[in-house]
């Protein structure tokens, strides 16, 4: 959370109306005192009252705007409150900027694409291991007013105009080998974060489960395999010997996508 403040505390004050407030959304609670809005508002977290008949919405720029849930805003995505007499937030307007760029170069958490335009990554963008590849296609959902990319998107494909350039958000579900040293972490390497061995770092579930959820372009495509966070430690097949690289199609309709894998023997351990 400090991190994600710092990186908004250089933006100028806003001038709001006493019935409207903007700033970029951070987080959403629907505890038992009532539901709140956190956003962050020039160089200050604030938190809001949310009325229980709120509504929530978001467009591209210029585009038509969509009803959406809470859970559907991203942290870093730039927001209107409409308030009551009251103070309490009646309706949440979410306005994005889409921008489909090939990429330059990628360096401190910044993406240069083709136009020439250099977009700050915060929220979970800044999560996902950029692409490093010259040429790589990219969809950014941008904040227009400060150029920073909250939701980032990476394919080698071009990216269609239309739903099939809406993000997915993809969920890995891994089951590795029960000699696993409990010790270890267990990692995403992929064509997408160039094939750095600890790109995506995964998180624990029951089981010898392992999951990490990425975002990626409806329609595009990945490659990618299992590693302890080196290629020495990478998966392998039951006899020890590499593997070909797993390969993903992306679904081109819906928001969501699980995969469910198994790793048959790390290649640094007996099976």
């Amino acid at each position: 959370m400090l991190g994600f403040v710092a990186a908004f505390a250089s933006l100028p004050a806003v001038a709001d109306s006493p019935d409207t407030q903007t700033g970029v959304f951070v987080s959403y609670s629907a505890s038992a005192t009532g539901p709140t809005i956190t956003v962050q508002q020039s160089d200050r977290l604030r938190v809001y009252v949310v009325d229980s008949n709120v509504a929530v919405r978001e467009r591209e720029s210029a585009g038509q705007w969509q009803s959406i849930s809470f859970a559907n805003l991203a942290q870093g995505e730039p927001v209107t409150m409409h308030l009551t007499p009251a103070g309490f937030v009646s309706q949440v307007d979410a306005e994005y900027t889409l921008v489909l760029a090939r990429l330059v170069t990628y360096n401190n958490g910044y993406v240069v694409t083709t136009s020439g335009i250099a977009y700050k990554l915060v929220g979970p963008a800044a999560s996902i291991a950029a692409p490093t590849d010259l040429g790589t296609f990219l969809r950014l959902r941008v904040d227009p007013q400060n150029n920073t990319a909250f939701d980032l998107a990476a394919s080698k494909q071009p990216f269609a105009g239309g739903p099939l350039a809406a993000p997915v958000s993809v969920t890995f579900i891994v089951t590795v080998p029960s000699n696993t040293p409990p010790s270890d972490i267990i990692y995403l390497a992929s064509d997408a974060s160039s094939w750095i061995p600890n790109g995506v770092r995964m998180s624990p579930l029951s089981a010898n489960r392992w999951t990490a959820t990425l975002t990626i372009g409806q329609g595009s495509s990945l490659k990618y395999k299992y590693t302890r966070g080196s290629w020495p430690t990478a998966e392998s097949n039951q006899s020890g010997i590499e593997i070909p690289n797993r390969s993903l199609s992306v679904t081109k309709s819906g928001t969501g996508q699980t995969v469910q894998d198994a790793v048959a023997r790390w290649s640094d351990l007996p099976s």
